[in-house]
């Protein structure tokens, strides 16, 4: 559409916003996991649906470290791959275990409640994977492109 040619002109900003978020994204994700107040519940229930408590610990690192890394544009496309590989893992959760049970509302109640005002709200609902689906998306393409021109992958030549 002739209308919408300009957009074409911002590919480098829409990966480096794609970025941004995602690794925002991950970041609010992975904090709770590393030491927030609901850890010891939220291990404990994956391990009830056989996550290994290693396993727990690697996905929270990989969400922290990895949201980073996104941010900074830095090892874009590992860090990409990873959470491609992370979304597959807990798609395939959800749709074998997962999605016959619905957690507590306490435990989502209990990730928020002392989070800044700005993330109340922020973290969807729960028993779907559709948000799963859209991240393992966004990895995809940003695996594909890499991290673009506004970022420490290309300070570096990565």
């Amino acid at each position: 559409m002739v209308l919408l040619e300009f957009a074409s002109g911002f590919q480098d900003t829409a990966v480096l916003f794609l970025r941004v978020v995602l690794g925002f994204i991950m970041l609010v994700h992975g904090f709770p996991k590393i030491g927030g107040p609901v850890r010891p519940q939220m291990r404990n229930a994956m391990k009830g649906v056989g996550v290994p408590g290693p396993l727990f610990d690697l996905v929270a690192v990989l969400e922290v470290v990895g949201g980073i890394a996104l941010i900074l544009g830095l090892l874009t496309r590992v860090a990409a791959l990873l959470f491609a590989v992370q979304m597959v893992g807990t798609i395939v959760l959800y749709l074998t275990k997962l999605g016959t049970s619905v957690p507590p509302p306490e435990m989502l109640q209990q990730m928020v409640a002392g989070s800044r005002r700005v993330l109340r709200g922020f973290i969807a609902g729960v028993g779907g994977w559709e948000f799963d689906l859209l991240i393992l998306g966004a990895a995809v393409v940003l695996l594909t492109t890499g991290a673009g021109p506004y970022s420490v992958d290309a300070l570096l030549g990565l």
